[in-house]
């Protein structure tokens, strides 16, 4: 019977794989396997059985938590388990955990089949699910949202120049300003929005209104205080606005130290952080999800949908839908090491775990100087996050050594998100950038970018917020990007571009507050970007290339967008390259 049963589902398994068609990239440095997506299970683990009942209001999360650990001692004997739920409606409250309600760490081979199910989250200062130092785990069929909302939405009634603030009338159903959320979250802030097409922002209007301070006038009319006059210039009474109560580090999931897992068929509405947010991943798969703004909301999660910290590979990202959330839909960074300590040419001490065989690509972010790759020989730990390590060359320069954004820094290379693939995917109607790239080696194809308040694309090293490094050998192709660029932000940006592609360095180093500005760098660290048979409705300019080696431009359609609000446009700038062929 067992024998029958495991080749039925292995023949599952293959229908399933049979659906979709992946296939590899050819430029990759570190080859991949195609997304999990399916996986044999022999045990399977009712939710009910474990007192997790649908619609009956009461908190699910220990069931779910119980029947997780279950699974998690049946995979320790090599058998793969499923965890099924029930259609219906699942609650989860809140608990003791910090972060995330549910928290999956050192499993194997669990396949959580949701069936439809829809999960209602019910603390607007967490996430869904943290797993952990796992592998082989397949989350599927789901679908996600909270109540209360850590959102809030409604129209402006009143504009105040003279007192700086403004007057906003709150929609029916959504949570009022004086939630306790909208004080506990880190950052809470606000966007004026289009009139007519839900997620969008208002042209031209900037896009952040931060603010805590708040006067309740009526039942569901709060005055906001905002300090800066020429953000409320651009408030016209009649103005849709969301205030959202944002908490970083808490998307619906969170994936850390782990191998093979993927999100299947989730659509997820709403979320205090980001969506999927990951750390020192390696093969990761987000396919056929969905962030969608559900009927009558004009916003949906409040961070990026995609978060990913350095990690041997990056996500597989394919045919998803990214749509109405508040900051980019995709940032992909590489890992950094500060520089703890030069002890000759040839030996550092960094901070965190670095092991023999990583490459290091060290900058000085004051002059932006690149000074040099290196691979790691030999490594010894010291103790206290403390790692000395042995290079394969050596470093002639003197450095600059400190735990601070303005040190000579250490970007793993080989922890820089490689060999990840967003393809067939539509990103549209959104704040800020479609993807923010500090990775390498990934192909971009076949996405619509459509309504995003800024680039599509931007390739550029993040100095100023202390985060990730230059990108290099990455594929544009085939992709459509139409009206990216339209907030104030963009109109401004000297570079500013559908796709943009620039390195920067610290503008003001000696600067004693938190940010000393960027400037762009002279070293051409951009290296080996194609960007071809691409379409372009642009604004302003499709294309900023500069500080690159070895960029090819070809097969592309360049129209400028009838909407288009700026008064000076052009299809490309470029400056301060070696070997840019552009082909119109």
């Amino acid at each position: 019977m067992k024998t029958y049963t495991l080749t039925i589902i292995c023949l599952i398994c293959s229908l399933v794989q049979a659906q979709y068609q992946f296939t590899l990239p050819d430029h990759f440095r570190t080859q991949r396997n195609l997304p999990l997506i399916d996986m044999p299970t022999v045990i399977m683990v009712n939710l009910a059985e474990f007192g997790g009942l649908p619609n009956d209001g009461k908190d699910d999360g220990p069931a779910i938590i119980k029947a997780l650990n279950f699974c998690k001692k049946v995979s320790k004997n090599g058998t793969g388990s499923k965890l099924i739920f029930s259609k219906g409606t699942y609650d989860l409250f809140s608990n003791d955990n910090k972060s995330h309600l549910i928290e999956l760490r050192d499993a194997n081979q669990i396949l959580i089949e949701g069936n439809g199910a829809e999960i209602i989250i019910h603390d607007p200062l967490k996430g869904f699910l943290s797993v952990f130092k796992s592998k082989n785990i397949i989350v599927k069929d789901l679908f996600i949202d909270y109540d209360p909302l850590p959102f809030t939405q409604g129209k402006i009634v009143a504009v105040d120049l003279k007192n700086r603030s403004f007057d906003l009338e709150i929609d029916n159903g959504f949570p009022t300003l004086d939630h306790d959320m909208f004080q506990q979250a880190t950052r809470v802030w606000g966007m004026v929005m289009d009139r007519d097409t839900p997620g969008k922002l208002k042209d031209g209007a900037p896009n952040l209104y931060a603010s805590k301070e708040f006067e309740e006038l009526s039942p569901r009319v709060f005055r906001i205080k905002i300090n800066a006059l020429p953000l409320l210039k651009h408030l016209e009474v009649g103005d849709p606005y969301v205030h959202l109560a944002r908490t970083n580090g808490r998307p619906i999931f969170m994936s850390q130290v782990s191998k093979n897992i993927t999100y299947l068929n989730i659509t997820n509405y709403s979320s205090p952080g980001g969506s999927y947010g990951a750390h020192s991943m390696e093969e990761w798969n987000i396919i056929g999800c969905k962030l969608q703004l559900k009927e009558g909301r004009i916003h949906s999660a409040n961070a990026d949908c995609v978060h990913a910290n350095g990690g041997p590979f990056g996500p597989w990202i394919e045919n998803c839908l990214f749509e109405g959330y508040s900051d980019d839909a995709i940032n992909l960074k590489s890992t950094k090491r500060h520089i703890i300590k030069q002890m000759s040419s040839t030996r550092l001490v960094v901070k965190y775990h670095t092991v023999k065989g990583d490459i290091l690509r060290i900058y000085n972010p004051r002059e932006g100087k690149f000074l040099g790759t290196y691979e790691v020989v030999e490594n010894k730990y010291l103790g206290n996050n403390r790692m000395q390590i042995t290079l394969d060359k050596p470093l002639e320069e003197k450095l600059r050594v400190g735990e601070t954004k303005k040190d000579d820094i250490a970007y793993l290379d080989s922890q820089s998100n490689e060999s990840f693939v967003i393809r067939n995917n539509t990103f549209r109607n959104a704040r800020r950038y479609g993807i923010l790239l500090q990775s390498a080696y990934g192909v971009i194809e076949r996405n619509v970018f459509k309504n995003l308040s800024q680039c599509a694309i931007s390739m550029n090293n993040g100095v100023d917020w202390g985060e990730g490094f230059i990108s290099h050998d990455i594929k544009i192709d085939r992709n459509i990007f139409d009206n990216c660029g339209y907030d104030s932000t963009y109109f401004t940006d000297y570079n500013a571009a559908a796709v943009r592609l620039r390195v920067t360095k610290l503008k003001n180093p000696e600067a004693k507050g938190k940010w000393s500005g960027v400037a762009t760098a002279d070293w051409q660290g951009l290296e080996n970007i194609s960007i071809t048979n691409n379409t372009f409705l642009y604004n302003k300019r499709a294309l900023s290339i500069e500080c690159s080696v070895n960029t090819v431009v070809r097969g592309n359609q360049f129209i400028r967008n009838s909407k288009d609000l700026s008064e000076d446009h052009e299809i490309l700038l470029e400056d301060n390259n070696t070997n840019l062929v552009f082909e119109n």
